[in-house]
C-alpha cells in the first residue's frame, strides 16, 4: 500500500527546551538575594520611622503587653466590674457566675483576657482557665476540652505531680455529665490538696485552693430545648463546689435568660452585663486618639507624630475626622476603622509619607470604595438575567404579604405570571408564503423564554448564598429555646421542611431593587407593582 506524500500531514518542528544552566541559578538567586538585601536596607534606612511603624501596628492588631492594653472610655465601666468579679473569685475564693451579652465585636472576650492576663502576673499559681466555644464544642466535646485544659494547666501549677495519662483521661471524661463533673472536682480538690501540702513542707505556709475561670464563647448554644446538662453541673458547681468556680458567659442574644431551663436558671445568680456600645462623636475620636497616640520613649518622631494627630482629630473638616464621623453614622465600629488603617500605615516608606498619607486619607476612601463593590448593590450588578428576574419576583411576592416572608413556588408563580404577561403583548407574525418564489417565511420569536421550575432551583439556591434571602427562622431574636434550636439546626429543619415550602426573607426591598436597577433593563418595570 502506497501513501502519498502530499495527503501526509506536515512535519512538526520540535523546539528544543533550554534548561538553564548552574551559572544562570546561581546568577538568579544572587539578583534576589541582592533585591531582599536593598530591600532590608530602605527598610532600615530609618530605624527611627520603623519603630514607629511597629508599635502603631501592634496598638491597631492588639499586641502590645498587657500593661500597656488600650481599653477605651466607653468600656471602662464594664472593665471595672469585670474585675471586681475576678478578683473576687480569685484573691477571697468566692464563687460568681455571669453572662456578658452584646453584639459582634464588643470586646467582650477582649475584656476577659485582659484582665485574666493582668490578675496572672501577680496570682499565677492561683487560678486556672478553661476556654470553651460553642461554634466549636458539642455538650460531648466540652467534657473533653474540658478535662484536656485541665491536665494543661494543673501542670503548669504542680509539674509531674499531677500529670494524667490518656487511659485516665479516658476514666474522666467516661459516664454521664454528672459523674464526669464529680471526677473533675475530685481532681481539682486532690491537686488543691497536693499543692497545699507542699506549700507546708517547702516553708511552713499554707496555700489556698485553686479557683477555676471558665469563659464560655457563645453559651447560647448550650441553652437549646434538649437537655441543658452542661450547664446545669457548671452552674452547680458554683453553688456546691468546694472549689472556688467563676463561670463568664459570652453572648450576643439579648434574651439568654429565656433560653435557660428552670432549674439551670434557679442555679444561676441572675447577673448580666450589657456590653455599652458608642453613645457620642467624641467617645469614637478618643478611641481612635488612642489607639494612634504613641508613647514618647518609643520613637524620636513619636512627638511629632503626636502633634499631627492631634491637629487632625481637632480639626472638624479634616479628612480623618470626617472618615470617624462616616463610621461613627453608619457602622458605629472600630474594627472597620483598624482594618483600613493597619495597611495606610504598614505601606508607608518613611515618616512624611505617612503623615500625607493621614492628611489626605485617600487610601481610606478607596478602601470604603472597595468595600461597598462587596455589598448587595455591587452583587446585584454581576446577577445575570434569570436570577434578576427570580430575584425581582421574589421581592414582589414579600411586599404583598402580611410579614415579609415567600417561598420557592410563590417566586416561581409570580416569575411565571410576569413573563407569560410580557410574551402576551409581543405580537407575533403568522408565516407568510411569497406568491413569487413560493417560499415562507417565518418571523423570529421575540418572546421571553420561560425557564422549568427545575432549572429556577440552582438560580434560587445562588441567590441564596448571595445573602439575597434568609430563612425566615434566621432573622431576629428567638422568642423561645425551641426556636432557637430549629434556627441553629439547619438538618433537622430541612429535613422537616420540603425545600420549595421553606419560607425566606429579603434582605433588598422592591424599592430599594428601583434604585439599584437601571431603566434600560428589560425587568425594570417589574420593579413597581
Amino acid at each position: 500500500m502506497t501513501t502519498n506524500k502530499a495527503s501526509l500531514p506536515p512535519p512538526v518542528n520540535l523546539i528544543p527546551i533550554k534548561r538553564p544552566s548552574n551559572e544562570e541559578v546561581q546568577d538568579t538567586t544572587s539578583i534576589l538575594k541582592k533585591r531582599s538585601k536593598d530591600q532590608e536596607k530602605q527598610k532600615n534606612a530609618d530605624p527611627d520611622f520603623t519603630s514607629l511603624q511597629k508599635r502603631l501596628l501592634q496598638q491597631l492588631n492588639g499586641t502590645i503587653p498587657i500593661s500597656e492594653k488600650i481599653i477605651f472610655r466607653y468600656l471602662q465601666d464594664s472593665q471595672q466590674e469585670i474585675d471586681r468579679i475576678i478578683k473576687q473569685s480569685v484573691i477571697q475564693k468566692e464563687s460568681h457566675s455571669v453572662i456578658l451579652v452584646g453584639p459582634r465585636q464588643s470586646y467582650k472576650t477582649y475584656l476577659l483576657d485582659c484582665e485574666l492576663a493582668l490578675l496572672q502576673q501577680s496570682y499565677n499559681e492561683q487560678f486556672i482557665t478553661i476556654k470553651l466555644n460553642g461554634f466549636i464544642h458539642s455538650e460531648q466535646t466540652a467534657i473533653n476540652g474540658i478535662a484536656t485544659q485541665l491536665e494543661q494547666q494543673l501542670q503548669k501549677i504542680h509539674g509531674n505531680e499531677t500529670k494524667i495519662d490518656d487511659a485516665s483521661l479516658e476514666k474522666i471524661s467516661s459516664g454521664s455529665l454528672t459523674e464526669v463533673f464529680e471526677k473533675i472536682l475530685l481532681l481539682l480538690d486532690s491537686a488543691t490538696k497536693a499543692g497545699s501540702e507542699d506549700g507546708d513542707n517547702a516553708d511552713g505556709s499554707s496555700t489556698t485552693k485553686i479557683t477555676v475561670v471558665f469563659v464560655f464563647d457563645e453559651i447560647d448554644t448550650f441553652a437549646g430545648p434538649v437537655r441543658q446538662t452542661l450547664l446545669y453541673n457548671l452552674f452547680d458547681m458554683v453553688e456546691h463546689a468546694r472549689v472556688p468556680v467563676c463561670i463568664f458567659g459570652c453572648t450576643t442574644k439579648l434574651n439568654i435568660l429565656e433560653y435557660l431551663e428552670k432549674r439551670v436558671k434557679s442555679r444561676f445568680s441572675q447577673r448580666v452585663i450589657h456590653m455599652p456600645q458608642i453613645q457620642t462623636l467624641d467617645d469614637m475620636i478618643e478611641g481612635v486618639k488612642d489607639l494612634l497616640t504613641v508613647r514618647l520613649e518609643v520613637s524620636p518622631l513619636a512627638s511629632n507624630w503626636n502633634d499631627t494627630m492631634e491637629k487632625e482629630l481637632s480639626n472638624p473638616r479634616s479628612n480623618l475626622n470626617r472618615h470617624i464621623r462616616m463610621n461613627f453614622e453608619t457602622f458605629r465600629a472600630f474594627p472597620v476603622l483598624k482594618n483600613c488603617l493597619t495597611p495606610l500605615i504598614a505601606t508607608s516608606q518613611n515618616f512624611d509619607s505617612l503623615c500625607s498619607a493621614i492628611k489626605s486619607c485617600a487610601f481610606l476612601e478607596l478602601y470604603n470604595t472597595n468595600q461597598l463593590s462587596n455589598s448587595l448593590t455591587g452583587r446585584l450588578k454581576s446577577l445575570s438575567d434569570l436570577e434578576l428576574a427570580i430575584l425581582i419576583s421574589a421581592a414582589r411576592v414579600a411586599l404583598r404579604a402580611k410579614d415579609g416572608s415567600f417561598n420557592f413556588n410563590l417566586a416561581y408563580a409570580e416569575y411565571e405570571k410576569m413573563v407569560k404577561a410580557i410574551n402576551s403583548r409581543i405580537p407575533t407574525v403568522a408565516p407568510t408564503i411569497n406568491s413569487g418564489t413560493g417560499q415562507t417565511t417565518f418571523s423570529i420569536d421575540n418572546t421571553i423564554k420561560l425557564w422549568l421550575k427545575k432549572d429556577v432551583k440552582n438560580v434560587w439556591e445562588t441567590l441564596v448564598q448571595l445573602d439575597f434571602f434568609t430563612e425566615k427562622s434566621a432573622v431576629g431574636l428567638r422568642d423561645n429555646a425551641t426556636a432557637a434550636f430549629y434556627a441553629s439546626n439547619y438538618q433537622f429543619q430541612g429535613t422537616m421542611i420540603p425545600f420549595d415550602l421553606r419560607s425566606y426573607q429579603m434582605q433588598i426591598i422592591l424599592q430599594e431593587l428601583r434604585r439599584a436597577i437601571p431603566r434600560s433593563n428589560m425587568y425594570y418595570s417589574w420593579t413597581q407593582l
